[in-house]
């Protein structure tokens, strides 16, 4: 069986054609090995990353828990004296001295985490700084005004932590 040029010129170019696509096909799957590898390798970099970072936080929350204890311990110290003074037959204005104390150390603490008292006597109401838990009547004050602070309300950082307990005043109609 003899094979005419035109024939042999087929053959060679189908042969020719399988062997690119055969290379085309080995290129193209190393090249999918290689983003394998390398998509592996930023996976990876990247859980390391988070893992530096979390440890990171965690270090400087417990710093921060730290240093506020340590703050807070100070006051328990001056509440500690003022008590053993008092068994020690302090008198009442002594004691009354060690808790204004205590209590200017704890607002300078408050204070240094921008824990603000939110200012509430003859101020309108405003629900969402106060919270109303008594109404009276009285025509000496205008009509919706904190007429009394029951208990102190506190802002950090422009934000209500706690509201105002407050009777407010209602004019009679």
């Amino acid at each position: 069986m003899c094979l005419d040029k035109n024939e042999v010129e087929e053959t060679s170019e189908e042969v020719k054609a399988e062997e690119s696509v055969e290379d085309i096909l080995a290129s193209k799957d190393a090249e999918i090995a290689r983003l394998n590898e390398q998509l592996k390798r930023v996976t990876a970099d990247t859980e390391n990353y988070r893992k530096r970072i979390d440890a990171s936080v965690e270090r400087r929350l417990e710093g921060a828990r730290e240093e506020i204890f340590r703050q807070l311990l100070t006051i328990i110290d001056h509440l500690e004296m003022a008590v053993e003074a008092t068994q020690k037959g302090g008198t009442l204005e002594s004691l009354q001295k060690g808790v204004e104390l205590v209590l200017k150390d704890a607002i300078k603490f408050m204070e240094g985490y921008k824990v603000l008292p939110i200012e509430s006597m003859g101020q309108p109401f405003d629900p969402s700084c106060h919270e109303a838990v008594m109404v009276e009547e009285r025509d000496d004050l205008p009509d919706e005004t904190v007429s009394m602070e029951l208990k102190k309300g506190y802002t950090i950082e422009g934000r209500v932590l706690r509201p105002s307990m407050v009777r407010v005043a209602r004019n009679a109609q």
